[in-house]
């Protein structure tokens, strides 16, 4: 094997050993400023569609606790937002296909739920919180 192949061989697998590798659960806890909710029902309705938005599934809308999970391809992530008028909290619940083990999991987990928090601060922010479907 020549040496540039053994050179290539090595990039390609420190870039599948780093491709792989699980970060530490993201859990978010996030406050608002009082003029970006008015009630619970303005927390409640961002969240509703910002996880709409994201395509998240809601299994649950209690008043105060929000159940929701998503899909993709053949990975799922559960969470939890517990949320009062002033804040809200993204919670991992479970998963599958994600390798999660002792408080870690894999990275697109966390990509999905900052995705989601942007997203609920955006409705938020926005003058007129819709009516989620």
């Amino acid at each position: 094997m020549s040496r540039f192949n053994r050179f290539a061989l090595l990039a390609l697998l420190l870039l599948g050993i780093t491709a792989c590798t699980s970060k530490p659960v993201l859990n978010i806890s996030s406050s608002v400023p009082p003029a970006a909710a008015k009630s619970q029902d303005d927390m409640r309705r961002a969240i509703l569609t910002a996880l709409q938005r994201r395509q998240w599934t809601i299994e649950r809308a209690d008043k105060g606790q929000i159940l929701a999970s998503i899909t993709r391809r053949s990975h799922e992530a559960q969470i939890s937002i517990p949320y009062t008028a002033s804040s809200y909290s993204i919670r991992y619940r479970d998963s599958h296909n994600l390798g999660y083990s002792d408080g870690k999991i894999h990275r697109n987990y966390n990509k999905w739920v900052l995705n989601l928090d942007r997203s609920i601060q955006q409705e938020l922010r926005s003058p007129s919180l819709p009516m989620p479907q």
